[in-house]
Order: C-alpha cells, then structure tokens, then sequence
C-alpha cells in the first residue's frame, strides 16, 4: 500500500511538472509512453505444465517518461524514467523498492554525442538484439536466452545502476558507445574494489538494409569474494534486409560466468540465427534456432505476429529450450497494445 501510494504521488508530480514544462517552455517537452503485453500460455516445464495468463511475452509490460530540453547552441538535457510491471497481479516487474527499474537516467547531448547518467541498459542488450528475429523479447525465444549479457554478472536482465555511457553521433551509419558501472548492482560499500564494476563498449552499423553490432562486457568482480570471477562476454549481431525477407544471424563468447545457466563453465561459444517474412502486409512469420556450447543450452521458435493497427497487435509464439536437464515448451497467444 505504501509503495502504491508513493507512485500514484511520484507520477502525479511528474504529470504536473510536465504540464507546467510545457506551459512555460515551448523548447521543453514531457511525454508519456508505455505498453501492455498480456496472452494466455500453455507452458510444460520437464514433464509438469501449466496452463494460465502470461504477461510480457513480445515485450516487457511498461509505462514511462521522457523528456528533453533545448540548452540553445545544439545542446539538449534529456532524460528517461521507465518502470516495468505485470498486468497479471498489478505489481511491479523490477521489484517493490525499485519503481523505475527498466531505465532512470539523466543526459546531456549535442554536436558530440550523448551521455547519460544513472541505471541503463548495457550495450549488448541495447544494441545486440539484431541477432535474432525476435530480438531481446519473446519469451524463451529471445537472443539473451544463450547470448548470456543479461544472466546477471553485467546486471540484473542486462541493465547496471551507477553507471555513465557515451555513445557517439552516427556518422555515415556507423556509432560507437562506451560506459561503465560503478557499481552494478545494489551494494551500499563506499570502497570502490568491493563493487561488482561493469565495463560495456560497442560499435555498430546501420545503414540502408545492413544493421550490425558488436559489443563486449567485462564485469570487475567485488574483491572481497575471492571466489568471484572476472566475467567478459563479447558478441557479434547483424541482420539484412532482403524485402521479402530478413535474415539474422548472431555470435558469442561468454568467459567465466558467475551466474546464469553458464555459470561453471569457463569458456562458451553461442550461436543464433533465424529469418522472419512478411506476409499479407499485416503480418509477419518468425522463426529461429539458438546453442550454447559447452553449457549445452539450446533453443529454436516459431512466431507470428498480426497488426491490427500501428499500436495493436496480435501474435502467437510457439519455442522449446532445454538447459541440460530441463526442457520447457512453451505456446502462447496474446495481445500487445502501446501507448
């Protein structure tokens, strides 16, 4: 009740704090944004299944603010604050004590670029999603389901608190960013080597029917657990556009994870591909395979997704991933509405 309270405050200052930008700023703006993703899933789980309501499949359930700021002279302040939620109960996806956990950030950007600062996305989740037709969401179909940026060494599902990133202005296509946390997770320590650290770096390509990526993570493990690892992961991601198709394709190399169904081994190999078609100018069919090595993860999917209108739209996803001795098959069909 407490926390609900504490939102319903939080969002009503900030709703008056964008009306009264707008009505005194013409050069500042406040928008909100968000998504509700919500299907029924029929889920079997090593023998065991389940059949229920299901949310964030396609994407993460959400709600947010943006806003920016003209300094004058090409300067800008921006800034983000997004938090996720599950449309199944009411509560919160990140957590009760973290009301925006998906983003919380302020930046400056300019002729130079953008910086920002504050709990952000690393780059391989940013960026490295092209690898597969389904990109960072759908569920078990997802590219991070052996890609290994979001098991939690490089932060919880891919995102750092305390951290700085600086991506670059595109030029001819190409950009390039690099951040770093100063402490990714949650700790309250004031010595800086007691902290898990996280370096991200990456440069990407995207221009006309060419989109590519590559990224690399290294956390600097907390030095009073001497058993933790020093992890690194590194990946390669790309796709083109054919018209009547696009193809996908993606690499990894994941060393020394600490958590996450890698964790225990030294040294990972993973490889995604898939292609997705459109078909009928409303819809479009995906599909993808996924393997890590040596942890011995696989995956492959099958989906379709069918807009309704440029806000709406309806899809189905059918995917199986095994991790070693679990095996979980998943059907599901929903509905993703943004506003």
């Amino acid at each position: 009740m407490k926390t609900s309270k504490k939102c319903g405050t939080l969002v009503a200052a900030l709703a008056a704090l964008s009306c009264s930008s707008i009505a005194h700023a013409s050069t500042s703006s406040v928008k909100l944004y968000g998504l509700i993703d919500m299907g029924l899933a029929y889920e079997r789980n090593s023998g065991e299944s389940r059949l229920g309501l299901k949310d964030g499949v396609q994407s993460g359930s959400r709600w947010g603010l943006q806003g920016v700021e003209d300094l004058g002279d090409g300067y800008r302040v921006v800034f983000r604050l997004e938090s996720g939620f599950h449309p199944t109960t009411g509560k919160q996806a990140q957590g009760s004590d973290r009301i925006f956990g998906r983003w919380a950030y302020m930046g400056l950007a300019g002729g130079f670029g953008e910086v920002r600062l504050g709990r952000q996305q690393v780059l391989s989740d940013s960026w490295g999603g092209v690898a597969s037709p389904f990109g960072t969401g759908w569920s078990g179909a997802a590219a991070s389901v052996t890609s290994g940026f979001n098991d939690g060494d490089f932060g919880s599902s891919g995102r750092v608190n305390n951290a700085v990133i600086y991506t670059t202005p595109t030029f001819n296509g190409w950009q390039a960013g690099l951040g770093y946390s100063f402490e990714a997770h949650d700790s309250t320590q004031f010595e800086t080597a007691n902290h898990d650290r996280v370096w991200t770096a990456g440069l990407r390509y995207m221009k006309g029917p060419l989109s590519a990526a590559l990224t690399y993570e290294r956390l600097n493990a907390d030095s009073s657990e001497p058993a933790k690892m020093n992890a690194s992961n590194l990946q390669l991601a790309g796709v083109y556009d054919f018209e009547w198709m696009k193809l996908h394709a993606g690499y990894g190399l994941l060393r020394n994870p600490n958590v996450g169904p890698s964790a225990g081994f030294k040294r990972i190999n993973s490889f995604v591909g898939g292609a997705s078609f459109p078909v009928g100018g409303s819809g479009r069919v995906l599909g993808s395979y996924q393997r890590a090595t040596s942890s011995n993860i696989k995956g492959w999917a099958m989906g379709y997704q069918y807009d309704l209108s440029k806000r709406t739209n309806l899809y189905a996803l059918l995917d199986r991933v095994d991790r070693r001795e679990t095996h979980v098959l998943q059907t599901i069909v929903g509905m993703r509405h943004l506003f």
